[in-house]
């Protein structure tokens, strides 16, 4: 089912294949069903290490996993905190630089979910070619009044991950109808490639229905219409109550929770089938959810409204009894 769903998507006319080490086996997945036909997509992939030989390692990893001599643009994985310095003074960057000279990849990019800070140091550094953030309607007030177009004058390219925030846009709630025959998820895609300063979106596809809903959206450019417009914002308006877009305003934590991350890790195990590696990060976190004492200065301070201390017990549910 993986090798047909990927090679009719480039026989359809995508040519961006977005993978990450961390993702289970998609690499090994994607290098299976594309390798004979190499030349034909873009390839990118995601390394988590910082240092100069974590990156190495990975880096080679990446290139046997997809069976290829070289990966068009590689990313430094959710960096945050201060790992962003760490990529610049412990040898990552410089690894990926050298192995740029080398041919092995072709352009070096960062993901980053929450800090806008970061992200505009990123973009100013002049280090990296492309900047993958979580964008959706969720998130227009946060990123498109100066970040995504700082990015494009600045010669950044901007990929958009989660462009359905992470499948809570998928399925507008029943009372909201769209008259257009296209299903929502399309509309919401529409909306992210209607803005200017995205390059190229990377939605979440595991079956060909999905595929082709997404192939028809990319064939066929469109501006939203008035109507398709108002049931959009109806439906964010909806799901943005209490929804957090990892932001990053309600930290730092009086007890060091690390909201944002938490938050983002629970999303990945009951979202994105990924379970286990969202577990495994979550026991990775100094300070767990279950230190919150709930002073509830991050409610004060969170613009969405968010029951913080309330999601944490439940994300601490989630991540820690999973683990049993």
């Amino acid at each position: 089912m993986c090798d047909n769903l990927l090679n009719h998507a480039i026989d359809s006319g995508i040519n961006y294949v977005d993978t990450a080490d961390c993702y289970g086996d998609s690499e090994e997945k994607i290098g299976k069903a594309l390798s004979a036909r190499r030349k034909d997509f873009y390839l990118s992939t995601k390394i988590d290490e910082r240092d100069g030989a974590g990156v190495r390692k990975k880096l080679d990893r990446c290139l046997k996993r997809l069976n290829t001599d070289w990966i068009d643009l590689v990313f430094f994985h959710d960096v945050r905190g201060s790992e962003y310095d760490r990529i610049f003074s412990t040898g990552g960057l410089e690894i990926l630089e050298k192995a740029k000279k080398q041919g092995q990849i072709r352009e070096i990019g960062i993901s980053i979910h929450h800090s806008l800070p970061m992200m505009k140091s990123a973009i100013e550094s002049g280090a990296f070619s492309a900047l993958m953030v979580a964008y959706s309607a969720l998130d227009e007030d946060r990123l498109s009044s100066d970040l995504l177009p700082m990015a494009r004058e600045n010669g950044v390219g901007l990929i958009a991950m989660k462009p359905l925030a992470g499948g809570r846009l998928a399925r507008p709630p029943s009372h909201l109808k769209l008259k257009t025959g296209e299903s929502f998820a399309q509309i919401c895609l529409r909306y992210v490639l209607s803005n200017p300063n995205i390059t190229c979106a990377i939605p979440g596809m595991m079956e060909l229905d999905e595929l082709n809903e997404n192939i028809q959206v990319g064939r066929y450019p469109r501006e939203l219409n008035p109507e398709e417009t108002r049931v959009l914002m109806e439906c964010v308006g909806d799901a943005g109550k209490g929804f957090c877009r990892n932001c990053g305003y309600c930290i730092p934590c009086p007890e060091g929770v690390p909201i944002p991350d938490i938050f983002r890790f629970e999303s990945y195990f009951e979202r994105y089938g990924l379970k286990e590696w969202a577990v495994e990060q979550y026991q990775t976190l100094e300070t767990k959810a279950d230190a919150c004492s709930e002073c509830k200065q991050c409610i004060e301070l969170c613009p969405y409204s968010v029951p913080i201390p309330e999601q944490l017990k439940i994300a601490h549910q989630t991540l820690q009894l999973s683990r049993k």
